[in-house]
């Protein structure tokens, strides 16, 4: 048989005794505080009653060790080595009883001290278990009457001790539902404020919509008149000319490409071995990546002069090309058809320019600038719409929080002052 003593717990039942109590957010703290200056004394005189008997009960033990000190235990005519063993023994019990039963127990005033006060006496019982356990067999058997009695009071003590962690564990708990409670009431607090906050914001929203609503009626009726007007009729129909001017370009474009497709190779291959100063050099190269652009007024004497390059390479042969003949003949027939591409482009940037000054009939600027304006504000609109509609989703959740927060503090503080409580959320 080893030494131990069964630990009870019970769960001491709390709850309204019928009593109505109205009680207000601001009144939480000071009410808890009452509460806690209430229970702290009661806990302090159950807990000294509780030490008082441990304490005689720790003296009670100290005598019996006492006892055991003097007996011999009639070890006289046993085995020698067996009397070693059992002096040992009986010389640890004694000692480590001593020891463990000499410590005297701090007043219990505050909950700290009962707190500590638990942890010791179950310290204290840990440690002579754990001694009469490695020594119970000599104990048992030699010293079966001091062992009964050690059991009747170590397990006085334990029953001592449960009543006392019980005081611990029930203050936790309220200190924890203390806890809640508090927590809560923030909870509410906050939900108040972000309510309020979000309600401004949705007004604020709201009138911002109306201002956008009538910048939208504005700007749309002054556009309309803008469009109504003869001269933006004319200016959309003459839009419409240059529009129409676009295949006359690539038409343009097709031919100039397709005259310069011909003179490719000799073109490319001259790119490679020409010697030409860096500026001429890149016209080269704009040339043979996009001939219709590159030819212009301004570039025309160094695309001459770099055809003729071509040519000349051609002849002495330094560009190789199948068909030298062919290539200086079309090489020479693109430099005679400079001038025809240059004046179809001419003429082509003159009824660009006619027409597009005929475009100042109407201010189009003003036009995109109102249509600018109204397309920034009804997306401005849009998004406060939008912003509206998650204020007032937010709302809606922060307003369910409270009645659920308010049912919690008055389960929990009813609990706690055995009272109905009705909680008024106003501060």
């Amino acid at each position: 048989m080893v030494f131990g003593w069964t630990k009870k717990k019970s769960k001491e039942s709390v709850g309204p005794t019928g009593l109505e109590r109205q009680v207000t957010l601001a009144e939480i703290s000071e009410i808890l505080k009452e509460k806690e200056n209430e229970r702290l004394p009661r806990l302090a005189e159950r807990s000294m009653g509780i030490r008082e008997r441990v304490d005689a009960e720790r003296k009670n033990i100290i005598q019996i060790v006492s006892q055991l000190e003097s007996d011999n235990l009639k070890v006289d005519n046993v085995d020698k080595h067996l009397k070693m063993l059992i002096e040992r023994s009986k010389k640890t019990v004694i000692s480590g009883l001593r020891k463990e039963t000499s410590i005297n127990f701090a007043k219990t005033t505050k909950y700290s001290e009962i707190a500590n006060l638990n942890n010791e006496i179950g310290q204290m019982l840990k440690r002579i278990g754990d001694i009469l356990g490695v020594n119970t067999k000599v104990m048992h058997i030699f010293a079966r009457k001091y062992t009964d009695k050690l059991k009747h009071h170590l397990a006085q003590i334990a029953a001592t001790k449960a009543e006392l962690q019980k005081i611990v564990d029930d203050h936790a708990a309220y200190e924890s539902s203390v806890a809640s409670i508090l927590d809560w009431r923030e909870k509410i607090r906050s939900s108040k404020s972000e309510i309020e906050e979000k309600n401004r914001r949705l007004a604020e929203t709201k009138l911002e919509i109306e201002n956008y609503t009538n910048t939208i009626q504005i700007q749309q009726q002054e556009i309309n008149t803008l469009k109504s007007k003869p001269a933006y009729q004319e200016y959309l129909k003459i839009k419409k000319e240059m529009e129409s001017l676009q295949p006359e370009q690539d038409k343009i474009k097709y031919y100039i490409d397709l005259q310069f497709s011909k003179i490719s190779r000799p073109l490319g291959k001259y790119s490679y071995v020409s010697a030409l100063d860096k500026p001429i050099k890149k016209i080269m190269e704009s040339l043979i990546e996009n001939p219709s652009d590159t030819i212009t007024q301004e570039n025309n004497n160094s695309i001459i002069e770099i055809l003729q390059a071509v040519v000349k390479g051609v002849v002495s042969g330094n560009v190789s090309v199948k068909d030298s003949e062919k290539a200086i003949e079309q090489v020479e027939e693109t430099i005679t058809r400079l001038d025809e591409f240059l004046r179809m482009k001419d003429d082509l940037s003159q009824k660009r320019r006619s027409l597009q000054d005929k475009l100042n009939i109407f201010n189009i600027k003003d036009l995109e600038e109102k249509e600018e304006i109204l397309a920034k504000t009804i997306d401005a609109k849009s998004h406060a719409e939008s912003t509206i509609s998650t204020l007032e989703k937010e709302i809606e959740e922060a307003t369910k929080r409270i009645p659920q927060l308010t049912h919690d503090i008055e389960t929990k503080l009813g609990e706690i002052l055995s009272s109905k409580i009705t909680l008024t959320v106003q501060d």
